[in-house]
């Protein structure tokens, strides 16, 4: 009965801390953050009645930057490193710890009770009766304490869970205090922004091809886990997908001179400049999904994708969605000639949004393919994203010719040949079209020269050696392509 008492008064103490706790960042009030590949950056806002307020971790005043409107001037400010100590949450922490200690000893009080009633000797008890009534005795006492034992150990299971989330709500052991003078109409809304650490994300795209209604579906979300110790309530959350950089103009035009001697680099240093206010210019598309709404903004330089009346909750990882699209396309097979001569499933589309490079994952009609790092997909071009091989495509490929150094009509030239065949059979139901990509040698002095050959005529041929031929294949129906070439240089000497 003691145990059990003890534990309900515990119980009833957290309980009340809970009721009770209130967060050391009470005058916090978060309106948005900027998520770069590199950086994160908080806007907060600040209240003009008051002279000081609470910033997330350690913040050095150079990195904060006031918004202000034209009445506004910023007259003094500063700011002061301070160390949590008997905030609500560290409160709470502590108290858990407590009862933790307190159940582990509870545990050890019932484990000795249990050894002392095992060793008590019983054969000095004179009747049976009263021998009999001690042994049940006993027996009944080392049952209920190893029950209350289990009961007590699946508490503690629970309470450090629970101490595990609330060490993982605040990274940082200290928060920064700025103090503020500022001559401003009161009504004015004034926004404070500056870097935060201790927030994480894992952003990702899903990427599904559907091959019947020919269209590609894009979804780009993150898991963004912040460790602030602040819950931060109804916010937007504007996803850049690229670095945040600091450099704001070109390097300086210098001249190139040659001299004998070599030239050594001079670097220049940029000032930290803290990212400016976003005007919003223009919107591409916008919707609601669920209680949070969704769009992709387009400024004067840049675009990201942004998420509002989000909830991130201190500790707590949470799926963000920023943007879910869908755009025609069409899908041909790609064979590597040049390299392991696989057909690999290609789909090109034109995308209305710019998408950074990220990694992705691939469905094909809804099942999935794998992981893939998907390049840049530029807003309005033309873009390629590959689901695999196909193995209903065959690709035989034979070395026809192997000619190496022969002399050629002269002992001052050489000549190489090779020459391949590749028999392409397609035994897919549907009609593939598909592209051959080979690669042909470029010569970079005008001894050298270069020439295809084989009896294939229909290919395109750009200035980097890449060579295409493409063609359609109905079921069952293969497709013979000759590509080689022919080079002829001077003989070293």
């Amino acid at each position: 009965m003691r145990e059990e008492k003890i534990r309900e008064g515990i119980s009833k103490k957290i309980l009340l801390v809970t009721m009770l706790f209130t967060s050391m960042y009470a005058n916090v009030d978060i309106k948005s953050i900027d998520i770069f590949s590199n950086k994160t950056f908080v806007n907060q806002k600040i209240d003009l009645t008051k002279t000081n307020v609470d910033l997330i971790g350690q913040v050095n005043l150079e990195d904060i930057r006031f918004t202000l409107n034209d009445t506004c001037q910023v007259i003094d400010s500063n700011v002061n490193q301070v160390s949590f100590k008997k905030d609500g949450l560290s409160k709470k922490i502590e108290d858990l710890k407590d009862s933790i200690s307190n159940k582990n000893n509870i545990v050890k009080s019932l484990k000795s009770n249990i050894s002392f009633l095992e060793e008590i000797s019983i054969s000095s008890i004179s009747t049976s009766k009263n021998l009999q009534e001690t042994s049940l005795f006993i027996k009944q006492e080392i049952l209920d304490n190893h029950n209350n034992i289990y009961k007590i150990q699946k508490e503690l299971r629970k309470d450090n869970e629970n101490l595990n989330k609330l060490i993982k709500r605040r990274s940082n052991s200290k928060f920064t205090k700025l103090d503020y003078n500022i001559s401003c109409n009161k009504s004015s809304k004034i926004i404070i922004s500056y870097p935060i650490n201790n927030l994480s994300r894992n952003s990702f795209y899903d990427i599904n091809y559907d091959s019947k209604t020919k269209n590609i579906n894009i979804k780009n979300s993150a898991f963004i886990t912040q460790s602030s110790g602040v819950d931060f309530k109804k916010i937007d959350i504007n996803l850049y997908t690229y670095n945040f950089i600091y450099q704001l103009r070109p390097n300086i035009f210098r001249p190139k001179y040659l001299d004998i001697y070599p030239d050594h680099p001079i670097a220049y240093a940029e000032s930290k400049v803290m990212m400016d206010s976003v005007s919003l210019r223009k919107k591409t598309k916008s919707y609601s999904l669920k209680k949070t709404n969704i769009s992709y903004i387009e400024d004067t330089t840049r675009s990201f994708f942004k998420a509002s009346n989000v909830n991130l909750l201190s500790g707590k990882k949470t799926e963000v969605l920023f943007s879910k699209d869908e755009y025609k396309a069409k899908d041909s097979l790609q064979i590597d000639g040049y390299s392991k001569s696989q057909a690999f499933y290609k789909v090109d589309f034109k995308s209305k949004k710019l998408y950074g490079i990220l990694n992705s994952k691939l469905y094909l009609d809804d099942i999935y393919i794998g992981r893939s790092h998907i390049n840049e997909i530029k807003k309005d071009k033309k873009s390629a994203i590959f689901f695999g091989t196909n193995r209903f495509v065959d690709i035989k490929k034979e070395l026809l010719k192997d000619m190496k150094e022969e002399p050629f009509f002269s002992l001052n030239k050489v000549k190489t040949q090779k020459l391949w065949k590749y028999i392409v059979t397609n035994n897919h139901s549907n009609t593939q079209n598909i592209t051959l990509l080979e690669k042909v040698p470029i010569s970079k002095h005008e001894d050298i020269k270069v020439k295809l050959i084989g009896e294939t005529k229909e290919f395109k041929l750009e200035k980097n050696g890449k060579i295409y031929y493409n063609f359609i294949l109905k079921p069952n129906e293969n497709k013979i392509i000759e590509f080689g070439y022919e080079i002829e240089k001077p003989i070293k000497k």
